[in-house]
């Protein structure tokens, strides 16, 4: 039979370890209520299709700059089109502008370039132009540092010998240069490969702050329901490759 001083001794331990738990408990549902979803690979891409206003300014002032950038470059012939817009304050705080994403050429598998249009009332305000991939969706979030302007998250992906992967590629069209936070990889799969393929896609979130802390969460296809793999972990986006530019 414990006597009431042991006693005393295991109810301190108890309540230290309840205490302990509580308080890391309490620490990390702080961290996740503190998150902001960036991009999830489980969910389908759905663009927001620009209005033939924006489509109109867009050809009138962005594609005759696009054709003299581009001019004599090798396998880039002309094919333009207009694939998505995103609303927020891109380059301009509390002010509503649209970012218009489009493709001015196809150079290779996967391989494209292509141009943002900033858009404010009826004008192009601003005009990043860029080589990278087949770029198929844009987004925006709205600001993460602090500074008061929205990203720009761009969707790429793409399928080599029957593997699938998709990328998240996040800027920011800052007043002097695009800054480029990062790619984040976002899902994959060998589907091309075998009849019982895998699939994981991964959901990038956010603590927002003067310098940003990037969260990735696993997930799993089975039978035909995403099942959570890992908890969310701090994650390093990886460095942008190509040019970023703003076009005058």
């Amino acid at each position: 039979m414990l006597n009431l001083k042991s006693l005393s001794c295991y109810v301190c331990r108890g309540l230290s370890l309840v205490l302990f738990i509580s308080l890391v408990g309490a620490a990390g549902n702080g961290v996740a209520q503190n998150l902001r979803e960036v991009y999830d690979g489980r969910a389908e891409t759905k663009n927001s299709t620009a209005s033939s206003s924006d489509v109109q300014v867009v050809r009138r002032f962005a594609l005759p700059k696009a054709r003299r950038f581009w001019r004599g470059n090798a396998g880039c012939d002309e094919s333009f089109e207009v694939i998505g817009v995103a609303s927020g304050s891109f380059t301009k705080t509390n002010t509503e502008q649209r970012a218009v994403l489009y493709r001015f050429c196809v150079t290779g598998h996967n391989f494209a370039s292509n141009g943002i249009a900033i858009i404010e009332g009826g004008s192009m305000v601003a005009h990043i132009v860029y080589d990278g991939g087949e770029d198929y969706s844009i987004g925006a979030l709205p600001d993460i540092n602090g500074n008061g302007l929205s990203e720009i998250i761009l969707g790429d992906g793409s399928t080599n010998q029957g593997y699938t992967t998709s990328v998240a590629i996040l800027i920011e069209a800052t007043p002097r240069v695009v800054k480029r936070w990062g790619i984040a990889d976002v899902y994959e799969d060998n589907c091309g490969t075998m009849d019982e393929c895998e699939m994981t896609a991964y959901k990038i979130s956010v603590k927002p702050g003067p310098t940003p802390i990037f969260y990735r969460e696993a997930y799993k296809k089975r039978n035909e329901r995403w099942t959570k793999a890992g908890n969310a972990t701090r994650y390093a986006l990886r460095k942008i490759g190509g040019s970023y530019r703003f076009l005058n």
